[in-house]
Order: structure tokens, then sequence, then C-alpha cells
């Protein structure tokens, strides 16, 4: 059983005056009167209207429910470990020496499948939890969304990438910090946002459940501003526990002020799940492993808290996403009953200062400055931080970096992360984001001209062509705009679209999440053909050169299917999964676009290994290590290389090295792109660079994000550079002639 973000509350209304609500409402309905007074009295003991101190919510009920984690179907361990839940009654909660009563529902916190939904497996999993008897809600890990995103699997059973629900006088949270289609934790803009309305709802004294899949405070994300961000906003209300999974473990690790346990997983050593519990105002949690007659690991112990605890930290300057000049001042406050040493201010996680503490508790004022002149110019992050010994109190904030010479042309606010490398035609940038919206904005001033709303995550390249825009989404719907914004077609594919289409002879062509690479007819967006030599999913963006279409796909294959009639012309196992050890599939070529340069094919895939490929018979040509993409020269003889030691490198079409220049990168998918003689590259973090395509000389940098990802390519039309950040915004770039 799941529930949409937007009804998952309605759940936890189970009472029978929830029945007499809707007795009342029915007779309403029915055009009979029913008193204002008698209505809003309904509405206060079902607790569906706001009143007065909303704060003093009745303690939650005693309630038990299950925490598992890393199921990784179709591991024949977890379906028997599962398989236990249908028969669970009271339960002996053994470490604490109480009985707590039968399960209400079940959380999981990601890595359901080993390899995303793909083959089957989604529906296999579904399976281990039919007939278990209680409502289970799920939630995505990075073995969901990596190679084949669950996220429209979740969406069909009624669910989403994050979602709520109301239960025993609690209030569950469900996020997604797996990023869409790339194993790097993540938490997106959009999501910020929505778990901001969903808790202005939420009493400050109703305890707050939340579980995701990366335990917070972990390296994996782009930076530590990444998760500072969301507890920034879970500490604003009664946050009484974090449930995370990802490292198979059972074990308690706290975050910044807030409890957070890992649920381990239903197969390997130690195979079980948690049991949580909350009984007589005290809440526990214990690890039961599988084969042990009760729960044998205590996790957890402490008294439900009323309200939280944690003091209320403000920065007042800079203000949020100021722009600023050289010395940026900084002003926090600390409200709360707790004793402060000093105060500190963190920029990046790399510049670091003392503030001046003032007042007095529960008051208590810092002032202080920073000098910034060493900072690239664009987005960075603020941390302030209240200490006292081993504790912190913590807030965080972005604001804009401005030189003198104001590199940044404009930015536009998307209030949705993107992937997505923007499309320039015609003095107008396309872009699609996360929450589902196309938009159009002019090249010049960043002014939006129009948008349009297709309903799913937009994680591809938007294709402009011959007056039309081209763009796909989450689920698997491929749709044409006229350029003012107006829909001329759609087609509706069998899974989600993340693949960035490109036009061939009068044909739109794309890779699905189903495997089947797709032609459709541009004009009428009907289908032409359709190539089903694929196993598993097609992500990356196909290259069409000379006839042919070459793509990669999450099967191993590199490929070469005819323009004409998508009929497949040769097939070749790329050199990362030739060569590695168990699952060869982890390594496809498949996330990183293929490019061809005089006759050669070039490709990297997961083992980080370059494949270098004959273009028109597949023969092997060369191989190389350690590169994360390519991108092709504007003249189509040279291939520059994303590669892991930071560096961006310039090859010819036989793999030698031209030049190799330093540029903060690392092993992000996202092509290098050129443009007047210019390569425009970022890393993952937002460092992007201008890089003289003759010389590799650096001619400037900029910083586009505030440590937060940016996975899409640069893209340029000789005026500026323009590039989109998991921060929610669009940057255009001035972009200096290149002597």
């Amino acid at each position: 059983m799941a529930f949409s973000q937007l009804d998952g509350f309605r759940h936890g209304l189970q009472s029978s005056l929830v029945n007499l609500l809707a007795d009342g409402l029915q007779v309403a309905a029915r055009g009979r009167r029913i008193s204002f007074l008698s209505l809003a009295t309904l509405l206060l003991l079902a607790g569906l209207a706001p009143r007065a101190g909303a704060e003093k919510r009745s303690a939650a009920a005693d309630f038990t429910f299950i925490h598992a984690s890393d199921v990784h179907t179709p591991m024949a361990k977890s379906k028997a470990t599962l398989s236990r839940v249908a028969g669970l009654g009271e339960i002996d909660l053994a470490p604490f020496g109480i009985k707590v009563p039968k399960p209400s529902f079940a959380i999981v916190s990601g890595d359901l499948t080993e390899f995303g939904g793909g083959s089957g497996w989604w529906e296999e999993y579904l399976s281990y939890w039919k007939g278990c008897g209680i409502p289970v809600y799920h939630g995505l890990g990075n073995h969901d969304n990596t190679w084949h995103a669950n996220i429209k699997p979740l969406r069909d059973i009624g669910s989403g990438p994050y979602y709520s629900f109301d239960e025993h006088g609690c209030h569950f949270v469900s996020l997604m910090t797996a990023t869409a289609q790339d194993p790097r934790p993540s938490v997106s803009e959009e999501e910020i946002l929505w778990l901001k309305k969903d808790l202005e709802r939420v009493g400050a004294r109703t305890p707050v459940f939340v579980w995701f899949h990366h335990p917070l405070g972990g390296t994996e994300f782009a930076s530590r501003y990444d998760y500072d961000r969301l507890l920034d906003v879970l500490r604003g209300c009664n946050t009484v526990l974090l449930m995370a999974g990802h490292s198979h473990g059972h074990v308690y690790r706290p975050v910044e002020g807030i409890d957070q346990i890992t649920g381990g997983s239903t197969f390997g050593p130690t195979a079980g799940f948690a049991i949580i519990s909350v009984k007589d105002g005290v809440l526990r949690e214990a690890y039961w492993k599988a084969g042990e007659p009760a729960p044998d690991l205590k996790l957890i112990e402490k008294p439900m808290p009323e309200k939280s605890l944690y003091p209320r930290v403000e920065i007042s300057s800079p203000g949020f996403r100021e722009s600023v000049g050289n010395t940026l001042s900084v002003s926090a406050r600390l409200s709360g009953p707790v004793a402060v040493e000093k105060a500190t201010w963190t920029v990046d996680d790399e510049m670091v200062g003392e503030l001046k503490l003032s007042g007095a508790a529960p008051k208590r004022k810092a002032l202080g400055s920073a000098d910034l002149s060493k900072l690239l110019p664009g987005a960075h992050y603020l941390r302030v931080d209240f200490v006292k010994g081993s504790q912190h109190y913590t807030r965080s904030t972005e604001f804009f970096f401005e030189t003198t010479n104001r590199p940044t042309a404009w930015r536009a606010y998307l209030a949705a992360s993107s992937k997505v490398t923007p499309a320039i035609a015609d003095g107008v940038v396309y872009v699609g984001a996360n929450d589902g919206k196309l938009r159009a904005f002019n090249a010049k001033n960043g002014k939006r001209r129009w948008s349009a709303d297709t309903g799913a995550e937009i994680l591809a390249e938007p294709l402009v062509h011959a007056g039309k825009v081209y763009t796909a989404n989450g689920l698997g719907i491929v749709s044409a705009y006229t350029t003012a914004g107006k829909k001329l077609w759609s087609f509706f594919a069998s899974d989600a679209v993340y693949s960035s289409p490109v036009i061939a002879e009068g044909k739109v062509i794309f890779g699905c999440n189903d495997g089947e690479l797709y032609a459709l007819d541009a004009a009428t967006g009907k289908l032409v053909w359709v190539n089903k030599d694929a196993t598993y999913s097609i992500e990356s963006k196909p290259f069409v050169a000379n006839g042919k279409v070459y793509y990669g796909a999450w099967d191993q294959y590199i490929r070469c299917v005819s323009v004409g009639d998508g009929k497949l012309i040769w097939q070749r196992i790329c050199e990362g999964s030739r060569v590695a050890s168990g699952a060869k599939r982890y390594y496809s070529p498949a996330d990183a676009m293929p490019v061809v340069a005089d006759g050669k094919l070039m490709i990297a895939d997961r083992n980080m290994m370059l494949t270098i490929l004959d273009a028109n018979t597949g023969e092997p040509a060369g191989s190389a290590s350690k590169v994360a993409a390519t991108g092709i020269s504007e003249d189509g003889k040279f291939v520059y290389l994303r590669k892991l030691d930071g560096n961006l490198a310039k090859i010819d079409s036989d793999g030698k090295e031209v030049w190799s220049v330093s540029a903060r990168l690392g092993a992000l998918p996202a092509a290098p792109t050129q443009k007047n003689g210019v390569v425009y590259v970022c890393s993952g973090k937002g460092t992007v660079s201008a890089i003289a395509a003759d010389s590799g000389k650096i001619l400037w940098q900029y910083q586009a994000s505030p440590q937060l990802f940016v996975m899409c390519a640069v893209a340029c039309d000789g005026v500026n550079a323009y590039l989109t950040a998991f921060d929610g915004t669009l940057t255009a770039i001035k972009c200096p002639p290149h002597p």
C-alpha cells in the first residue's frame, strides 16, 4: 500500500470521528444543512483543521512498525527474511524486556532492487511483501535509481519520489536522496521546497519520523551543504528519528543534533530488519536478525520529546542568495537556553573564521566578516556554528560573490534541481528540470518567455530543430512544442525516457528505459522504427554520423544501427565490462555520450575506461583508463576527455594526447563542449572552466553552484555559457572573446 505525496496524510485518520465527519459532509453534499459550529467541531476533533494551540497535540499512541532496508531484489535471502513479516503478532522486544504490539506498517529505506526496476525486478520486489497484511511504504536508493530509475514504478503504485502520511499521532516523511539515473546522493531543490510546505501543517509538538537511503553526514554527497540545508528544515519541527540504509549496517549514527539509525539489510551475514516501538512515551528500536527468536540488538531508547530541543539559529547577513562584494558581513543569532563558548563561520568548507559573540542566553549574537577576494566569482555557501565543546548549533545559507568585472550575465531560478544541459536557438535558452517543466528564457537577459508542465521529471536535453522544441520525461512522454510553447504532439513510450533526443533524416531518435531505441517522425510524432537489440535501459544521448546511430546501453554493449530503418549494423562489448570480474553490466557504456571523430568511435563506461572502435565495423582500435566522459571538437577531428585525475585532456582520433590541464573534474558523465575555439567544462561541485582549445590554457573560471552538484554539460552560444545546477538555478556566464 502506498500514498501520493498529496494524499498520504489522510491515512492516519481512521477513527470514528473521521467516519462521523464523512457522514456530515455527505449530508451537506445532499443539500441538507450542517451548522458551521458542528462542522468546525468535527474538523477540530479529527485533526484536519488548524486551531489555536496546535502545538499541544496529544502524545503519540502506542504503536510498532518495521524498518527494513537494502533488499536488493532478486536476492533469495531477502525474500525469505521478509516472508516472516506476514506471521508477526505481538513481539518480544527482548533487549528492553518488554512486549510490543503487532507492527502497524513497514517502511523500506531504499535499494529495493539490485539493478533498478527492469527485467521484472520491481514486480518481484513487490511480491516479497504480498500477503504481509500491513501497509508498506517504499523509498528509493542508489541501486534503484542508477541504471533503471524506479521513480515511474513508484508513481505507478500511487506514490512518488517523496511523500508523507500520518500514523498514531506522528508524521512520517519519505525522502529521496538517490539521484535520478546517477549513483551519487543528493537532496534536490524541489524536494526541499516540498518538505517545507509539508511540515508547515505539522504542529510543533507532533513527532516527525523521516526516512531516506543515504545516511546524512556521509562523504558521498556533493558537500556538507547538500544535507545541511535539509537538516535546517528538519530542526524546525519535532524530528525524533532519521532512518537510513545504504551501509547494510544496523547502527546508531546521530547527525548534527538529530538521532539517526541505519536499517541493516535483508540479506547477507546480518540479514534482518528493525523493530521500532513507541510505548508509554518511550521510543525504542532493536534489530531482529533472521533466524533469531526475537530482536537481539538494542539501537536506541529515549523518551519521545514533546518538541524540538534544538535552539533556533538565524543568519541575518548575508541574506539568502544575496549578492556581495569582496568583504562578506556575517551576522547571526541563537535563541535558546544553551551555553555557547564561541561562534565561527565557514565558507564552502574551505575558509574558516571566528565571529565575535555578544549577549547572554537565551539570546546570543555573533558578528564578523570574511575576505572573499580569493574566491571564484559565483555561488557559494556559508555555515555559522555556535559551539560549546563538541556541541555545534548550526545554520547555513547561500550567497553570490560578484567581482568588479561582473562575469554573471544573469540567473534564473527554476525552483527545481536540474541535470539538463540547456539548448540554445535563435536567442532563446530551453531547459528542463526535475519538476517536469520545460522552460524558455531570453538568452540576452534571462527573462522567462514560457513554461510547459510535462508531468514528470525531465533529465533529457531539449532538442531544437526547424522551429520545434522536443522534450522527454520520466513518464515516457516525448513531446514537440512550437518555439512559442504550443504543444504539437506527444508520443508515449512504455517506460521513462531520460535519453536526450537527436535529429537525423527527419527523425527524432532517443533511447528509453525499456531498452528500446525509438525513431519518430519529427513532424507528426508517429513511430517510424524501433530497435530492440539492447536488453536493458538506454540512458545516454545517441550520436549520429554518416547515416548511422551510435549508442550505449546498460547491458554492456555499444551498438551501431541504421538511421533509415533502425536495423543493427554491429555491436561490441565495452572495454570496462570486458575486463571486469563479477557483475559486468555495472560497468556498461550507458550514461556517457559516444562521439565519432575521423572514423573512430569513442565512449566512456562506468569502469571509467575509454573504448575506441572503428565506427564503420565496430572493430577494436584502442582503449584508455580513468576516463569518465567524452566530447567532440567543433571540427570533428579531436576528442576531449573528462578524466578521473581532475584533468581535461585533448586527444586526436588515434588516441594521442595533445594537451592536458587540471580543471577540478571527476567521475561525472557530462561531456566537455567547444564553441568558437574555447572548451567549456564544469566540475561536479560547480567550477566552470573555459579552456583554449588550441593550447589547453585556462582562460577563466567561475563557481556556478554553492557546492551542490552540477551534472549537465555547459552550453554556449558564443556570448554566454549556460548551465543548470542542483540549487535550482540556470546561470548565464559572460564569455569574453577568445583572441
